[in-house]
C-alpha cells in the first residue's frame, strides 16, 4: 500500500554534475553540498571511471559514469552542471560525447549552468546551446552567490 503522500508529491527536476579527471574541489564539492542540503536531487557523472581523481589528487566516487546513460536531455526537465574549475573544463571541451549530449540538451527540455573559469567552455557551451536557457557564473559573482542563485531557482521551481 502507497502512502497518500508519495502520490501527491510533485516530480522535481534531477540535476547532474559532469566531472572528469582534474577537477576543483571546492566546485564539485561545493554544488553538492548546497543542492543536496536544499533537498534537490544531484547526482555527479564521471567521464570514463566512477573514481575521479580531482586537480589535488583526492578521490571522488561518481554516482554514474557517462557511458552509463544516466539521464535523459532530450525528454526529461534536468539541470546539467559544467564545473570549469582546475583541468575539467579542458577535459570537457575535448570530450566529443559531452558535445553531442550538450546537442540533445539543444533539443530538449534540460539547460546548462557552467561556471566561469574556463571562458572557452562557457563560449563552446553558447554556441551549442543556443536554443536552451544556459546559466553562467558572471565575473563580479562569487561561487556561494552562483550556487545560491541556482539553487533557490530550482528550489522554488519544484
Amino acid at each position: 500500500m502507497s502512502l497518500p503522500y508519495r502520490n501527491g508529491r510533485k516530480k522535481r527536476s534531477q540535476s547532474y554534475i559532469l566531472i572528469g579527471d582534474g577537477f576543483d574541489e571546492l566546485e564539485v564539492i561545493y554544488f553538492l553540498h548546497n543542492f543536496r542540503q536544499a533537498g534537490l536531487s544531484i547526482k555527479s557523472v564521471s567521464l570514463f571511471d566512477k573514481l575521479v581523481y580531482s586537480r589535488q589528487g583526492v578521490g571522488l566516487k561518481a554516482d554514474f559514469e557517462l557511458a552509463d546513460k544516466p539521464f535523459d536531455p532530450s525528454g526529461e526537465d534536468c539541470l546539467l552542471i559544467l564545473p570549469s574549475g582546475g583541468r575539467n573544463g579542458d577535459a570537457l571541451r575535448r570530450d566529443a560525447r559531452v558535445k553531442s549530449l550538450l546537442m540533445e540538451f539543444n533539443s530538449g527540455c534540460g539547460s546548462v549552468a557552467v561556471t566561469s573559469s574556463n571562458k572557452h567552455l562557457a563560449k563552446d557551451v553558447e554556441q551549442v546551446c543556443s536554443d536552451r536557457l544556459t546559466l553562467q557564473h558572471r565575473g563580479k559573482q562569487g561561487l556561494e552567490d552562483f550556487v545560491k542563485s541556482l539553487t533557490e531557482r530550482f528550489v522554488y521551481a519544484s
